[in-house]
C-alpha cells in the first residue's frame, strides 16, 4: 500500500506488518483473565502507536544528523529505507539512536503515565503500551547489524579503528 506518509516521510505498509499486532494481542489474550477482550485488542492496536514512537525518533534523529529518512517500509518490523547510505560513521550512530530513544522515553513515560491512572482498565493498557515500548527498546539494542544496536556498535568500531 503506498500514498501514506509519517511526517512527510513515504510509508510501505505490507501485509506482514499485521503480524506483530496479532502476535501482541494473542500474548495478551494468554496472559490475563480481566477484561480480556479489550486488553487483547488493545494490544493489538497500541503495538503499531511503539512501532510509529519508534520510527518517528529516527525520523527527528535522521533530519537532525543530516541523513534524512527517504522511506519506511512496515513489514514484519519497521525498516528504515536511506537512498544515501555513504554516511559518516557518526550519522549511522545518529540515525540509528533515534528509535532507540524514543523507544526507552515512551516506556518510561506510560509507566509513570500508569502510576497515575486510577481507573483500571486503562492503567492496564497504559501499562501494555509501556511494556511494548519497553520490549522495542530491547530489542532494538541488540548488537545485531540488522538492528540498531548493531548499526551504533558497528560504527563506533569504524571510529576506533
Amino acid at each position: 500500500m503506498t500514498g501514506l506518509s509519517l511526517l512527510g516521510v513515504p510509508i510501505h505498509l505490507r501485509p506482514a506488518a499485521l503480524v506483530s499486532g496479532v502476535l501482541s494481542a494473542v500474548v495478551v489474550a494468554r496472559l490475563t483473565q480481566d477484561h480480556r477482550t479489550v486488553l487483547s485488542i488493545g494490544a493489538g492496536l497500541l503495538w503499531y502507536t511503539a512501532d510509529c514512537t519508534h520510527v518517528v525518533g529516527h525520523i527527528f534523529s535522521s533530519q537532525a544528523v543530516g541523513a534524512p529518512l527517504d522511506a519506511v517500509d512496515f513489514g514484519l518490523y519497521p525498516k528504515s529505507v536511506y537512498y544515501e547510505n555513504d554516511v559518516a560513521p557518526q550519522q549511522h550512530i545518529g540515525r540509528a539512536s533515534g528509535g532507540v530513544i524514543a523507544s526507552f522515553t515512551a516506556a518510561l513515560f506510560c509507566a509513570f503515565l500508569a502510576t497515575l491512572v486510577r481507573h483500571e482498565l486503562i492503567r492496564k493498557l497504559i501499562t501494555i503500551a509501556a511494556v511494548q515500548h519497553a520490549i522495542l527498546f530491547v530489542l532494538s539494542t541488540l548488537p545485531i547489524p540488522i538492528v540498531d544496536g548493531g548499526v551504533i556498535l558497528a560504527n563506533i568500531r569504524k571510529l576506533h579503528a
